[in-house]
């Protein structure tokens, strides 16, 4: 099976800019003109551009243009979330890779920093995510709490490497879709299993992102916990007057 032809085309845009076809410093053409060019509608053409600006290549402003700011990408893994359809942009933008699938027994712990029941019986994944520009560098680590139902309907899922959100396979198998999702950034020592996949030293600086995931009854229904290594990661935030 053949990439998708968004990625496709972000990898010939990304050979062009190597060639330095546009210079670090100019404009691209309009994305009506790039999606003429390449014959895809403009929706398929900024899934495209929203790879080419993850890897640091590009920044789009409206009313002026989409600007080439390097001709390599950034060594630095950068995300960049404003909405909960953004969450799928993070995972074509990094592949996971799981590592175990267990049943678990929430304790007061786990409670204290998922939200998740004390004593409710959850199913924990382990996995990695994959930077496809650096197939050898690990950006995260992280643990997922599922549903002990939610986990059998994507089990064959979890079972592939794949960029696709956990959740949007939860979505797909059982039609219960993400309403909202919260999310909680702090500081931390990278734990001594992350580290082992980060490569980075245990109690090295890094970031934990706990994202819990909310259907439209208001159910909590799957919480992922994941460290990032400080030095490797870069996480964007832009505010928009309204």
């Amino acid at each position: 099976m053949g990439q998708p032809r968004y990625v496709v085309i972000a990898g010939d845009l990304m050979q062009k800019i190597a060639a330095e076809r546009w210079p670090v410093g100019e404009l691209l053409p309009t994305e009506p003109e790039l999606a003429a060019e390449y014959g895809v509608s403009r929706e398929t053409l900024r899934r495209s551009l929203r790879r080419l600006e993850v890897a640091g290549l590009i920044s789009r402003h409206p009313g002026t243009g989409t600007r080439v700011e390097r001709s390599t990408p950034v060594a630095a893994f950068t995300t960049h979330l404003g909405s909960v359809e953004d969450l799928t942009q993070y995972g074509e933008a990094a592949v996971r890779s799981v590592l175990s699938v267990e049943p678990i027994t929430v304790d007061a712990e786990l409670s204290a920093v998922t939200g998740l029941a004390e004593g409710a019986r959850q199913v924990c994944v382990t996995s990695t995510r994959r930077d496809p520009g650096s197939p050898d560098e690990v950006v995260s680590w992280a643990r997922v709490y599922l549903e002990p139902g939610d986990a059998k309907a994507v089990a064959g899922d979890l079972a592939e490497e794949s960029g696709r959100l956990i959740a949007d396979s939860i979505e797909a198998r059982t039609g219960r879709a993400v309403d909202r999702v919260v999310q909680q950034v702090r500081a931390v020592g990278v734990p001594a299993e992350a580290a082992a996949h980060l490569g980075v030293e245990s109690g090295s600086p890094g970031l934990e992102f706990v994202r819990r995931y909310y259907d439209a009854s208001g159910a909590l229904f799957e919480v992922t916990v994941s460290t990032h290594a400080g030095d490797r990661f870069v996480y964007e935030t832009v505010l928009q007057r309204r």
